[in-house]
């Protein structure tokens, strides 16, 4: 291209793309194009001896473009209330009577319009219909909705001697359809509903200016009168009305007939009145009983609960910190008062919101001790105890009912879950949903009987570890005692094969292996100065035969604070002279200890603690110290040489007390 057409085309370019870009700059949104008609409405009105009305309407509906999201119905009746379950189904679906492929359509009764139209008349009330998702794609579909309406109320029943002028609007359409169809459902009469000829009104004229054919056909049944009314057409934009006569004794009420008690109907009634009467007051009553049943459980909780924190030096703390006394009444009245809603009401929320609240009032937090925990303790004497006292089982606390640790806490809440579980048997044959409900009412029963319990008291160290050193000292003896049998078993074995090579019996060998080490096991109480209870309680091991230097070996649990009471750390303390041979064999097991200086001068002590607080893995560390500072015994087998016949040095075995430390 020449330098000169160049330099003319380059503004036009710039020009272009600048245009382009605000095109597509203003470019508004596409809007799909639809186009729909109403191919049918098939109307039918249930009127009930009130004078109340259900209409059900079932429009068929011819959609192009698409989607529709919207459909506007006018002219319906000004009162309508819109009734659940109203849906849309493609038109095969409905010929099937299929509700496979129905989507819910949400109504909307518009605001009045008070514009007026040309003719100088208001606009009619307007029912929109909205296509929730992607709305409705073309085809053909059936979209039905109900709604009531008052045509006693609106005087569109009136009275004229022995029978009744019915008169009721239709909505009207833009296009119109063909074969518009109305079916009137009225109560049973002695005389049969027609269609008013000559009641007026009736738009829709023809050509020649006549009123339109209708047809009429009557079912009558032994509860109700059926009048299906057909014409030929529904006109373009404008309403369809009807007059139908009826007989005004339709309308009556049945109870007019008769006053209250003169048959025996009416005995029934008043009887049924009566039943009613007695059940309100069954209800009362065990509304009363709930209420002061569960207020006195509330009450009875607290003292129990304060009692016991009392004399373990702690300060009870209920959930919600408000006096006993209208603690425990909103108690109970939140607990009737949420059952109640929940049986009464279809929502049980508000009815659980006071289940909780109940729930929330009976409730206690873990007690707070009343002694600050790190205060230090006099000073005090260590004694040694037999190990069957001091392992033998605390005194039960006396006058403990609503606590599930327990053996009569566990009875007590039995018994009253079996009672709920009744009642949750009875209700469930009504209503499911409601028995669910009751059921998890259990709840404020748990908040009685499983919170404030003994193991969230401040522990007492002389009496809470019996069980847990009751374990530790039985799996030590029988992990000591097995190690002990297994090694007299393998000197026997090498002893009887010695001998065998020399032609005579091993009998020091064998009476060796009869003898098995024993394990000394005491309790150890420290007994404060100035008192005479204990405050604290250890487990003392020590083997029958050790090395130079062991002092001895301790088995303790400190406690500290948790979310749902005090919480035991074992502890195993091994106490050796410095510098004696035990503390050289053991020296290997410092690294998995922690050292600090001892009670007395000259004594090293090594705690070590599980990696879980378990009795199992306490047991382990335990019984592995016991084994390192064991002295072993001086008719051993000896071992066989490894090599240019030095005797191989047996090494202390600690992987187990590396392992459970």
């Amino acid at each position: 291209m020449p330098p000169r057409i160049a330099r003319r085309a380059g503004p036009a370019l710039l020009l272009s793309l600048l245009a382009a870009l605000v095109s597509i700059a203003l470019a508004r949104p596409a809007r799909a194009w639809v186009e729909v008609h109403v191919a049918g409405d098939d109307v039918r009105l249930s009127i009930d001896r009130a004078g109340a009305a259900t209409v059900e309407h079932k429009v068929t509906l011819k959609i192009s473009g698409g989607p529709l999201r919207a459909l506007d119905i006018r002219g319906v009746d000004p009162d309508a209330q819109i009734e659940p379950g109203s849906y849309v189904v493609p038109s095969k679906a409905a010929a099937a009577s299929s509700l496979a492929s129905a989507t819910p359509v949400a109504l909307e009764l518009l605001p009045p319009d008070t514009r007026l139209r040309e003719d100088g008349t208001r606009r009619p009330p307007t029912l929109r219909a909205r296509f929730d998702g992607k709305g409705l794609s073309r085809g053909v579909f059936v979209l039905l909705f109900r709604y009531r309406t008052d045509l006693m109320q609106r005087g569109l029943i009136q009275r004229d001697g022995e029978s009744a002028r019915i008169s009721w609007t239709g909505p009207l359409w833009n296009d119109g359809y063909d074969a518009a169809r109305l079916t009137v459902e009225l109560p049973a009469a002695p005389d049969e509903p027609r269609h008013d000829e000559a009641g007026g009104g009736d738009a829709g004229v023809d050509e020649a200016g006549d009123a339109p054919v209708t047809l009429s056909t009557l079912r009558r049944l032994a509860d109700q009168d059926e009048l299906e009314l057909l014409r030929p057409y529904a006109p373009k934009n404008e309403p369809l009305r009807w007059t139908i006569r009826a007989d005004a004794r339709a309308f009556q009420p049945a109870a007019a007939a008769a006053p209250p008690g003169a048959d025996a109907l009416g005995r029934l009634a008043d009887a049924a009145a009566a039943g009613a009467d007695r059940g309100r007051t069954l209800y009362l009553a065990g509304g009363l009983a709930l209420f002061a049943f569960y207020s006195a459980l509330v009450a009875l909780k607290a003292r129990e609960h304060e009692r016991l924190a009392r004399a373990a030096g702690a300060a009870p703390r209920p959930l919600i910190p408000i006096p006993l006394a209208p603690r425990a009444a909103l108690a109970g009245l939140a607990l009737v008062a949420g059952v109640a809603l929940e049986l009464l009401l279809k929502d049980g929320t508000a009815g659980a919101a006071l289940v909780a609240a109940a729930t929330a009032l009976a409730a206690h937090r873990t007690p707070r001790p009343e002694r600050a925990g790190g205060a230090l303790r006099g000073p005090g004497k260590w004694l040694p105890v037999a190990e069957a006292e001091a392992l033998r089982e605390p005194p039960r606390p006396r006058g403990v009912y609503l606590d599930v640790s327990t053996r009569a806490g566990k009875g007590l809440l039995l018994a009253l879950l079996a009672a709920l579980g009744a009642g949750v048997h009875a209700v469930a044959a009504v209503s499911p949903y409601h028995a669910h409900l009751l059921a998890l009412d259990a709840t404020a029963l748990l908040a009685i009987f499983c919170t404030g319990r003994l193991a969230e008291l401040p522990p007492d160290p002389a009496a809470r570890p019996v069980a847990f050193l009751r374990d530790v000292a039985r799996r030590v003896k029988r992990a000591v005692k097995g190690r002990a049998s297994a090694a007299p078993r393998a000197a026997a074995k090498a002893a009887g094969r010695a001998g065998a090579r020399a032609g005579k019996a091993p009998a020091g060998a064998a009476a060796s292996a009869a003898t098995t080490p024993e394990l000394r096991v005491v309790g150890r109480i420290r007994i404060p100065d100035g008192s005479p209870d204990a405050d604290e309680l250890r487990l003392g091991l020590a083997p029958r035969a050790a090395l130079p230097g062991f002092v001895s070996i301790e088995v303790g649990v400190v406690y500290a604070p948790g979310a749902g009471g005090a919480i035991g750390l074992p502890e195993v303390l091994l106490r050796v002279v410095p510098g004696s041979p035990c503390e050289r064999a053991v020296e290997s097991l410092a690294k998995s200890g922690r050292s600090s200086r001892g009670r007395r001068p000259g004594e090293r002590v090594l705690a070590f603690a599980p990696r879980l607080p378990t009795a199992r893995m306490t047991a382990g560390i335990a019984a592995a110290l016991v084994r390192a500072v064991s002295t072993p015994p001086a008719d051993a087998a000896p071992t066989r040489p490894r090599g240019a016949g030095a005797p191989r040095t047996p090494r202390p075995r600690n992987k187990a007390v590396s392992a459970a430390a």
